[in-house]
């Protein structure tokens, strides 16, 4: 069991789990929950995986399908909500972010690093979430006019770590990442 006093410590522990994500497929933090806000107010939660991680400009990366719901979600209203469980570790982190929507030829040389057989995810028709007459009935036609990068520009992380003693901190941007301890 991890024990901090340090806030810096505890961030800087909170960030090597969120970017293990990137690099251990094994780790949970490579398959988050993305929680954005419907038309009518109502939280979406899916599972996204974290295709990059940068603490330096406090940014992760995800890869949607631009016909997807949760793109239009974040049209209407680009705040979401980013959650980790890490089991093994016993911590929790949730980050506020305010998403940056990259589509179109800018993002072509990232479209030619994914695999070929992970492209059929951009561009399924009819497109996602359109009711179907049976589970099979769509194709998949990779495009990469429906690929789209989503830049999550972290605004807030907030790090639980549970055990005997349980210890929680956030953390802001707008606060230079300075920190507060919080009751668990």
């Amino acid at each position: 069991m991890k024990f901090f006093q340090k806030l810096d410590d505890f961030l800087d522990f909170g960030w090597a789990q969120i970017c293990r994500g990137k690099f251990d497929k094994k780790s949970p933090a490579r398959h988050p929950t993305f929680v954005t806000s419907s038309h009518d107010g109502i939280p979406n939660a899916r599972t996204l995986v974290m295709r990059r991680s940068d603490r330096k400009n406090n940014q992760i990366e995800f890869h949607t399908d631009t016909a997807s719901s949760k793109m239009l979600d974040l049209k209407r209203n680009p705040r979401a909500g980013i959650h980790i469980w890490l089991p093994k570790v016993k911590l929790q982190i949730q980050m506020d972010v305010v998403i940056e929507i990259k589509v179109g030829d800018t993002i072509i040389p990232i479209w030619k690093n994914v695999p070929t057989n992970s492209r059929v995810a951009y561009g399924t028709i009819p497109n996602p979430g359109s009711v179907i007459e049976s589970p099979f009935a769509y194709d998949h036609a990779p495009d990469h006019k429906r690929f789209a990068v989503l830049i999550c520009h972290i605004e807030s992380i907030q790090l639980l770590l549970l055990g005997v003693e349980h210890i929680r901190a956030n953390y802001k941007k707008t606060n230079n990442w300075k920190g507060e301890w919080l009751s668990p």
